[in-house]
């Protein structure tokens, strides 16, 4: 299943911020089990390439937060100019966005291999842009809202393709929300949504790799797109809330 580094980034940086962990226990936790992530186009690097910490130790300057911004077309809220970090940023799906800076992560994944994951996060300046606010309340009950209007679709997704492989998959779906990456003392309710969250996503994400689902014919298979479609933008809603529940305004 996918890894939100930009949330986990900008959670982890909150609490480093905050005091709670040390800048290398903040960096470790995001790095996890992949290659030591790189910062490339830092303003003012000595080097091309440079370790995250520099990135960390730029924001921290500023006294102000780092959110994840999670953009899709039709929905840049809290997302910066100028244009090159907005594409970067749109093509990724995913940014980590602080004041005047924004890291956009480039993952290679060397699957089966077991080489690790590199995480290479892009740099850019960025433009002052008022922080895309959301309550975990709020996102929670969104969300409870889509996940009862979109019931019938998410069912139907869940059971898409009854093969052994597929019921593997779809078990280990719904277990993503017991490998949370988000730092000692974050808030457990912010905690729980990003757990429903992520466990969401993971099925979506199943149930994109299987476009057709328990669908027979094309008007089927729009109709359960359709259907689905506003659970996928809660599910993103509560993963912005959720990981960036201790940012700062």
């Amino acid at each position: 299943m996918s890894v939100l580094r930009s949330g986990s980034l900008a959670a982890w940086a909150a609490a480093f911020f905050a005091g709670r962990v040390s800048l290398d226990q903040a960096v470790d936790a995001v790095t996890g089990t992949d290659a030591p992530h790189q910062v490339v186009g830092l303003p003012g690097a000595e080097l091309d390439a440079m370790p995250l910490q520099q990135a960390l130790v730029a924001w921290r300057r500023t006294g102000a937060s780092v959110r994840v911004v999670l953009p899709v077309a039709g929905d840049v809220r809290g997302l910066a100019g100028p244009g090159d970090f907005r594409t970067a940023a749109l093509e990724a799906g995913e940014t980590a966005l602080g004041p005047g800076l924004g890291l956009v992560p480039e993952i290679v994944d060397f699957y089966p291999s077991s080489a690790p994951t590199t995480v290479l996060w892009h740099a850019y300046l960025t433009e002052p842009i008022a922080p895309d606010y959301l309550s975990v309340a709020d996102a929670q009950f969104d969300l409870t809202t889509a996940i009862r209007e979109s019931a019938s679709a998410l069912a139907a997704a869940e059971v898409a393709g009854a093969g052994d492989d597929v019921a593997e998959t779809l078990r280990d779906a719904r277990r993503a929300g017991e490998r949370l990456n988000l730092p000692p003392g974050f808030p457990p309710r912010a905690v729980a949504l990003v757990a429903q969250a992520e466990r969401l996503q993971a099925v979506l994400d199943l149930a994109l790799a299987d476009p057709a689902g328990g669908a027979i014919d094309r008007m089927g298979m729009a109709a359960r797109a359709s259907a689905l479609r506003p659970l996928t933008t809660a599910v993103r809603r509560a993963r912005v809330a959720g990981y960036n529940a201790e940012a700062r305004d």
